[in-house]
């Protein structure tokens, strides 16, 4: 993704090489203001759902990666804990709610091939009782068995790392 304007001014933003402490890394800057773009991840609640041995996925119904699979989760919204926006994701893509969540890790993305960057915290969820039903954004959910998940049929890389370690 490429970033042309100031956030602080609207002003256009150019590459330049910023020193921070000996090291060198090109950042956006601002040619009105100065206003320096970092880039910096934007946070993202993700679950895993394990139960009774198999592992819950939903089928992306949106881009980025629109039909391949995915852990529930989404991003932050202001004024959020990561686990307040994990309920509310878990409420509006599985129709669910959390009886418990553990952290597991934080994970780095980019959010599609030429994204912006995401840093998602990944959480052990176990569901509430109740029928699972699928919001706007998942076009399916799937229990796939911990040995039979579809590993190249997964959406982020972030979430094969995630399931490797933790399912």
């Amino acid at each position: 993704m490429t970033y042309r304007f100031c956030m602080a001014c609207g002003g256009r933003l150019r590459r330049r090489l910023r020193r921070v402490r000996q090291e060198g890394r090109e950042r956006l800057r601002c040619r009105r203001c100065g206003w320096i773009f970092y880039g910096n991840p934007i946070p993202a609640a993700v679950a895993l759902v394990v139960r009774g041995g198999k592992v819950l996925l939903g089928r992306r119904a949106a881009a980025p990666y629109r039909g391949t699979w995915d852990l529930p989760g989404g991003f932050l919204e202001a004024g959020e804990t990561p686990e307040w926006a994990l309920a509310r994701e878990i409420g509006e893509e599985l129709g669910a709610r959390i009886r418990s969540a553990r952290f597991l890790s934080f994970f780095t993305e980019t959010y599609g091939r030429r994204g912006f960057p995401i840093l998602a915290a990944v959480y052990r969820v176990k569901l509430a009782p109740g029928r699972l039903r699928h919001g706007s954004d998942v076009s399916e959910l799937r229990w796939f068995s911990r040995r039979k998940l579809p590993y190249r049929k997964i959406s982020f890389p972030s979430v094969r790392r995630a399931l490797r370690l933790f399912a």
